[in-house]
């Protein structure tokens, strides 16, 4: 018979695989961003008609998200990503042989949609395997890690397109995201067989669904916020900065330290409900977004300015995902495959934002307008979400967690 400890995953171990392997497959959306000048010219088109490269793979990356749902229920979470892990390295290899902006596309619409599994198989897998009181830590570290990669993914583009061309930087990803996918079959635990469906207690499911929806909502203008800005500066960015690969690699490696901190503090703010956290780190990120829109053009604030951003950003996610995964009880796999079909259409609807507005300072004002509306609604939901009890979900690490953090 089963124990409670046999779904526990090993916890470093576990953390680490999903965080290094998510990182090569979710850099993937953010490595044309600097390698637009590039790709536009090989291909003969103008520069932001490139960005469309980013848009086709976040918009396919939050249809594959979606679909993750139903293919995890049959086939189990690690099973699902580790297949989509390694047909997206096939996928990867292919993009560089495109010859025109219509075919790259296309193959990077490929590379999304295989790439989608992971982030919500990886943040369902966490919730199910890693205990109440870790959880924070872990969603945090994880979602920090995948967050990263839209400064990670865009300086490692910018490195290997400099030393080898545009194109290495998929044929060198390829390979990578094998070796992860290999990783990701050893060390992750196969979905055990699920048990009789238990009665639910609580409310009717329409109300946890009523709670999701308005958070679901915003996801769009979390994700939508982080690759606007990152492609408003790579188009409208100061003088210094645009056209010029040393200081453009600076300023996007700013963020860094905001991930590494808040990956530091991930325990503290743990003990804070997580919908409460959410807000206020919305705000945090307003108060970023209000500070690139005052000093545009001067390198080194706008730099501070990313880093306060980034800071409140990174910790939007994993609250974000511990409360829809708090409030989804047996659905909870099905609720995080829909969070993560959100958070990546926002991101492809990020990277079109800033073409229309021409101007990064007007564009940092309308995400600050945005990202208040985002912690005022937040902050509607964790009042109305109080002491909301959760039906039983499937397994039981998930049970202790999920009745653990109900009403955050």
């Amino acid at each position: 018979m089963a124990t409670a400890d046999d779904h526990r995953a090993p916890f470093a171990a576990t953390v680490a695989t999903i965080s290094l392997v998510g990182m090569v497959a979710v850099g993937q959306l953010y490595v044309t961003i600097p390698l637009m000048p590039r790709m536009s010219a090989a291909w003969g088109v103008p520069q932001a008609s490139a960005a469309w490269t980013t848009t086709a793979f976040a918009i396919a990356y939050a249809c594959g998200s979606l679909l993750s749902g139903p293919l995890s229920n049959r086939y189990g979470r690690r099973a699902v990503m580790t297949v989509s892990t390694a047909a997206m390295a096939f996928a990867t290899a292919l993009v560089p042989c495109a010859t025109s902006l219509g075919t790259g596309s296309a193959l990077r619409a490929l590379q999304g949609l295989l790439a989608g599994a992971f982030v919500p198989m990886s943040y369902s897998y966490l919730s199910a395997r890693i205990p109440a009181r870790r959880l924070p830590l872990a969603l945090t570290t994880v979602s920090c890690c995948l967050g990263g990669t839209v400064v990670i993914g865009q300086v490692e583009a910018q490195l290997l397109q400099a030393a080898f061309g545009w194109r290495a930087v998929f044929w060198i990803t390829a390979p990578l995201l094998l070796l992860g996918a290999g990783a990701t079959a050893r060390v992750l635990l196969p979905d055990p067989a699920r048990p009789p469906r238990q009665t639910a207690t609580g409310p009717a499911p329409a109300s946890g669904r009523s709670r999701r929806l308005p958070l679901y909502l915003v996801t769009l203008t979390v994700a939508g916020s982080l690759t606007a800005v990152y492609t408003g500066v790579q188009l409208y960015g100061p003088r210094q900065l645009v056209g010029h690969d040393g200081a453009m690699l600076a300023l996007r490696a700013s963020g860094l330290p905001a991930l590494l901190a808040s990956v530091l503090i991930a325990p503290l703010l743990g003990r804070i409900p997580a919908t409460r956290r959410a807000a206020m780190a919305s705000a945090v990120a307003v108060a970023g977004l209000l500070a690139a829109a005052l000093w545009a053009d001067d390198v080194i604030a706008l730099g501070v300015a990313l880093f306060v951003f980034m800071l409140g950003l990174s910790n939007v996610g994993p609250a974000l995902v511990q409360t829809i995964g708090s409030s989804a009880g047996a659905a909870q796999t099905t609720a995080i495959a829909v969070y993560g079909f959100m958070l990546n259409l926002g991101g492809g609807v990020g990277a079109q934002l800033p073409a229309p507005i021409g101007n990064l300072t007007v564009l940092a004002l309308v995400l600050a307008a945005l990202m208040t509306v985002t912690a005022a609604v937040i902050g509607l939901t964790a009042r109305t979400g109080r002491r909301v009890p959760v039906p039983v979900p499937d397994y039981p690490t998930a049970g202790r967690a999920m009745l653990k953090t109900r009403g955050q």
